[in-house]
């Protein structure tokens, strides 16, 4: 059986996100700091996690930019702590889209803070169990 975690990374924090145990809904979970890979570690113990995709921002154009290549650089600082299957997704727009479904709940400001990272991640995997399962059914019907 397959589980995911998801990340929205970035400098300050780092957005989490877990699948269920069918790989079908992504769940915001927590934030954490980047530096913590303990956290990570224990999550993965936790929740029986297989795979991590993590948020790969590009521009307008699909070209990487400099948070692109930080958080290649941080995937390559945090794999050899966490030995499992990682996988990246493009990220376009997940934080927007996250601010826009959080100010449609009317969640104050400072709730916002706490949630739009969890959110965001969540938006990431769940396009990315979206790709699989739509790739599972394609080779269904070969």
């Amino acid at each position: 059986m397959v589980r995911y975690l998801g990340l929205d990374v970035g400098h300050k924090r780092v957005g989490v996100a877990v699948s269920d145990a069918l790989a079908m809904i992504a769940q915001p979970l927590d934030i954490m700091d980047p530096k913590n890979t303990n956290q990570l570690q224990e999550w993965v113990r936790t929740y029986g996690i297989t795979d991590i995709v993590v948020g790969l921002p590009k521009n307008r154009l699909g070209e990487p930019t400099e948070q692109t290549r930080w958080i290649e650089r941080w995937v390559e600082k945090t794999t050899p702590f966490v030995t499992i299957n990682w996988h990246y997704w493009n990220e376009a727009y997940s934080t927007k889209a996250a601010e826009y479904v959080l100010l449609s709940a009317n969640i104050k400001r400072q709730k916002r803070k706490q949630f739009k990272d969890k959110q965001a991640a969540a938006f990431i995997l769940q396009g990315y169990l979206d790709f699989i399962s739509n790739q599972q059914k394609q080779v269904k019907h070969e």
